[in-house]
């Protein structure tokens, strides 16, 4: 109903749009009820089409500064020198160790006093804590309302469906629960130092710009604790060998099983060329996610079984899966061919 009310309101606009201000007097003009309705129906399309652009990291948020302990230059690599200036391009491969900021317990019990709604929560399989807040819900084209919450974990915000929460091993917790897990987790982070490797795409950018993934947006100032910095355009691992191999360049970047099961986390789809030319995706199936190989040829399908895949005919077509139990081992099986 409600896609119902914003088409036929849109509908009779569309051909001889009016100026903005105009939009708004006809909107003011309205009962504040069908104000709000109207306000609640475009913030939901916005943060609808936000979300989907973070989580397929295609957000353009501007340059942010990652601050960190301590980085290295593992390698430079030279894409373009330019003929004229003899300005270069490069993509530099950092070691980056970053020490953890978690969210303290205050500010997340302020997040619980501001916002309506929102509940505290504890994991029964992983002892860990939560807040879960609501956030706004989604209409499929069919007109099914899905609903969705937001998880405030101490190093992260995490989108859920609410379906699939209730069935998760998360249940609600009493306040001193809470305050207890959530600050021994904030301990155990404070005092870890993470050590991760990036590329960045710095130097002359504008010529190679183009040549960039255009998925992948993200323009980072990296700053350690010495006062060195880079700045440039963030390269995601999976891609790296793609951006090399258009400039020539042989890639050794070998990716790792746990490298492609975060990039499946983030709705990301790898490309394999071994042991034979695939993708390898995360796919909605019978109301679950699952890590599923597209294109793998017919007479691989009694190798993938032997290495742990399974496979089911989904409208007449043979698909494969990765078991989400063990995909780590099985996909460290699937490339090590």
């Amino acid at each position: 109903m409600r896609q119902h009310f914003w088409r036929n309101l849109i509908q009779p606009l569309q051909e001889d749009l009016p100026p903005i201000q105009r939009w708004l007097n006809r909107i003011l003009a309205l009962p504040i009820g069908m104000q709000n309705a109207i306000f609640e129906e475009f913030l939901g399309l916005v943060e609808a089409r936000v979300s989907a652009a973070r989580e397929a990291g295609s957000l353009d948020v501007g340059v942010e500064t990652l601050r960190v302990e301590q980085a290295e230059v593992v390698e430079d690599i030279v894409l373009r020198t330019d003929g004229r200036t003899g300005a270069t391009s490069h993509l530099l491969q950092l070691a980056l160790k970053t020490r953890a900021r978690p969210i303290s317990l205050e500010r997340v019990l302020e997040r619980r006093d501001y916002a309506d709604g929102c509940i505290l929560l504890h994991n029964t399989k992983s002892g860990k804590a939560a807040l879960a807040e609501p956030s706004r819900h989604f209409m499929t084209e069919q007109g099914e309302l899905i609903r969705r919450v937001i998880l405030h974990r101490p190093l992260r915000r995490e989108y859920h469906h609410f379906d699939d929460l209730a069935e998760s091993a998360w249940e609600e917790a009493p306040r001193r629960t809470f305050e207890k897990l959530w600050q021994s987790e904030v301990a155990e982070l404070a005092e870890r130092l993470t050590t991760e490797t990036v590329y960045l795409a710095t130097g002359l950018l504008l010529p190679i710009w183009s040549s960039l993934p255009i998925d992948y947006l993200e323009v980072r100032r990296i700053v350690d604790e010495e006062g060195r910095s880079w700045l440039g355009r963030m390269v995601h691992e999976l891609d790296v060998a793609k951006l090399l191999e258009k400039f020539d360049i042989a890639s050794t970047v070998e990716l790792s099983s746990d490298t492609i099961i975060k990039a499946l986390s983030e709705s990301r789809i790898i490309p394999i060329k071994r042991p034979f030319e695939a993708t390898i995706k995360c796919s909605r199936v019978a109301g679950e996610q699952r890590y599923e190989i597209v294109g793998a040829p017919v007479d691989q399908l009694p190798w993938l079984k032997s290495i742990g895949c399974f496979t089911e005919i989904i409208s007449f077509r043979t698909r494969v899966f990765i078991p989400t139990a063990t995909a780590s081992s099985v996909i460290s099986d699937l490339l090590r061919v």
